[in-house]
């Protein structure tokens, strides 16, 4: 189940109202509902206590009832180390108890006339509250990192961290050490005079031990982590878990197992869920408070507005399924909102959904301020004339960078809204933004536990709408890189992650055959390149070998006709005259060869001299001379 958005939260001792811690626009808020469903019509409380600073912090809440006031008065310890008392009827707070020190209150007890706490600094402050100042402080050596304080008489106080130990209070020493849990306690609750019970963060066992001997009593075990806790005196104990359900632990401290143990294990006889008649949706408890034959519990409509119900629970059977309507527009309870509902109104959306739990738009208020101040503006100018000067100043670069920091901040506060409410349409707004830079951002501020709320949500898009699996794998990949550590500690990583596995691996299973469909594309696309470049050289080869042919047919060409009647020109005689040449050289070949058969005794006298003459390739103008080049008489 995601985080509730209410910080903390507590009944008060009779369990008519419930005192919760909220975030609204950077601030806690402190209100405090009725819870009986009878009175809840005309008794719904409008009044909040806004912390001004947005600095301030509460770090515990505790109801206390004074001797010299009947109204119950509600405690809240802030981060500043003071201690407010606070009147929900006057809806003002009353008393301030100062520590003197800046370190956060991390518990806060009062007992009669006598109040403790501790802070972050691990010192033990103890308030008288006739006057409302300090009585006492001091520090328990041995006892550090303290989380939780219980009084236990009027000598003895119990200081818990992931142990817990019984110190005097005269002497400020440590009487005896309990073994406690892995994690840090997270309530510390006296169940008699005699036993006590512990839970711790991140831990389904409850311990139960006693103070006389120093040993475990018993150890209630739930089906998922504690949150908040209830009891009536020390025969039941009732608590609500991470998963959003209630479990009923009747006599934890009757040991009914027939077995001889030291120690005794025993689960709840009793469990409770709230869920949606139509959707099947699981809803979460956020608190809870028992009697001895009724069980008061709250839970959260519109992501902040706490409503209630009771039931009698001994007659409930082991496995009990309650389911909740979301109110309608026509319910008494449907206009608390901040400014309502109108009825006729199209409901496009959820009007709690959009309620803002958390952001830090005021630090860049801040700045701007700051900024301000710092540029030594006049005076006489108001705040509004320095801030639309000082927007008008900015260069393009600063205010893109300025713009791109609230983008990302503002992405985290509505994606944790959107999973934590459970609202598709705000979920929509923050994924259709696809700069990577922006995502992991948001990411990188999400809280690790909303992160698998995330990835089931991303599988189930990527599942339906096949055409997004691209820009949703951007969010998938910084979800698993940046809390992957988160998700590898998980119990139940494969259960929670179901979709998300059978999705990737359905898509996983396509890729092989893809990658076979690639290689073959890819060859057949190089064949075809292959063969229309093999075509394209072979025609051109083909088309210079032909306009060789015709050149060298051109050049061997001579008409004698042309050439008499003198139309050729001086190109192409020279183009005979190279052929006359070789002709020439032919008959000079001729004419050796003809002198190499006399040698060999070939007798020539028998030739007609045109014959001769002709074989030798001598014209008449060569016959003048006396003797032939070889020495030969001319007949």
């Amino acid at each position: 189940m995601s985080e509730s958005p209410v910080v903390l939260s507590q009944y008060d001792p009779s369990g008519q109202f419930l005192a919760y811690v909220t975030v609204a626009l950077d601030k806690h808020r402190v209100s405090v509902e009725p819870t009986n469903a009878g009175k809840a019509n005309g008794l719904v409380n409008e009044n909040f206590l806004y912390l001004e600073d947005s600095q301030s912090r509460v770090t515990c809440l505790q109801w206390v009832h004074l001797a010299s006031s009947d109204a119950q008065l509600v405690a809240l310890g802030l981060n500043s180390g003071e201690v407010w008392l606070y009147a929900p009827s006057a809806n003002q707070v009353v008393y301030k108890l100062s520590t003197g020190a800046l370190h956060a209150i991390r518990d806060f007890q009062c007992k009669g006339q006598t109040a403790w706490c501790c802070d972050q600094s691990d010192t033990v402050y103890q308030f008288n509250m006739t006057e409302f100042t300090v009585a006492a402080k001091f520090k328990v050596e041995g006892c550090e990192n303290l989380q939780k304080l219980c009084v236990v008489d009027e000598q003895h106080i119990l200081l818990a961290s992931h142990s817990i130990s019984l110190v005097d209070v005269q002497s400020k020493l440590v009487v005896q050490t309990f073994p406690g849990h892995i994690s840090a306690v997270s309530n510390l609750i006296m169940l008699n005079s005699s036993a006590f019970l512990t839970s711790a963060t991140n831990d389904r066992f409850l311990n139960i031990y006693d103070l006389a001997t120093g040993g475990t009593k018993s150890v209630l075990v739930a089906q998922s982590d504690v949150l908040q806790l209830s009891h009536y005196n020390d025969s039941t104990v009732a608590v609500t878990t991470e998963d959003g359900t209630i479990e009923v632990f009747p006599d934890p401290l009757v040991n009914t197992s027939k077995k001889r143990r030291r120690t005794v294990s025993k689960q709840s006889t009793h469990l409770i869920k709230i869920q949606r008649p139509e959707s099947e949706e699981r809803v979460a408890a956020m608190n809870v408070f028992i009697t001895a034959d009724t069980l008061n519990y709250a839970w959260l409509e519109n992501a902040t507005i706490p409503y209630f119900d009771q039931l009698q629970w001994a007659e409930l059977p082991a496995t009990h399924l309650i389911t909740k309507s979301r109110p309608s527009a026509t319910s008494k309870h449907a206009n608390r909102t901040l400014h309502g509902e109108d009825v006729a109104a199209a409901k496009s959306y959820v009007e709690g959904n959009a309620t803002v739990t958390s952001g830090d738009n005021f630090k860049h208020v801040h700045e701007a301020i700051a900024e301000l101040e710092r540029g030594g503006a006049d005076a006489s100018d108001s705040l509004a004339d320095r801030m639309a000067s000082s927007s008008l100043g900015d260069d393009h670069a600063g205010s893109k960078r300025s713009k791109k920091r609230v983008t990302t901040g503002t992405l985290t506060v509505v994606l944790s809204q959107s999973l934590q409410s459970n609202d598709h349409s705000l979920l929509e707004t923050v994924l259709n933004n696809r700069d990577e830079k922006i995502i992991k951002g948001t990411i990188s501020r999400l809280q690790p536990s909303l992160a698998v709320l995330l990835l089931e949500r991303l599988a189930e898009r990527i599942a339906r709408q096949t055409n997004r699996q691209g820009p949703l794998n951007v969010w998938v990949k910084w979800c698993l890189i940046i809390h992957g550590g988160y998700l590898a500690r998980m119990p139940n990583l494969m259960s929670s992650l179901a979709s998300l596995h059978s999705t990737l691996r359905k898509r996983s299973e396509i890729l092989p055959r893809l990658q076979a469909l690639e290689t073959r594309l890819d060859f057949s696309l190089n064949q075809l390149d292959a063969y229309r470049a093999s075509h394209v050289n072979l025609g051109e080869m083909s088309a210079s070998a032909f306009g060789v042919g015709e050149d060298n047919e051109e050049e061997v060409e001579y008409c004698e006709e042309l050439d008499d009647a003198g139309l050729i020109e001086d190109g192409e005689l020279d183009d005979d005259e190279d052929f006359s040449d070789s002709e020439d050289n032919q008959s000079d070949n001729d004419q050796r060869n003809g002198n190499f058969a006399e040698e060999d005794g070939i007798d020539g006298e028998g030739a007609s001299e045109g014959e001769l003459d002709d074989e030798h390739g001598y014209s008449d103008v060569e016959g003048d001379d006396d003797s032939h080049p070889n020495g030969h008489k001319r007949v």
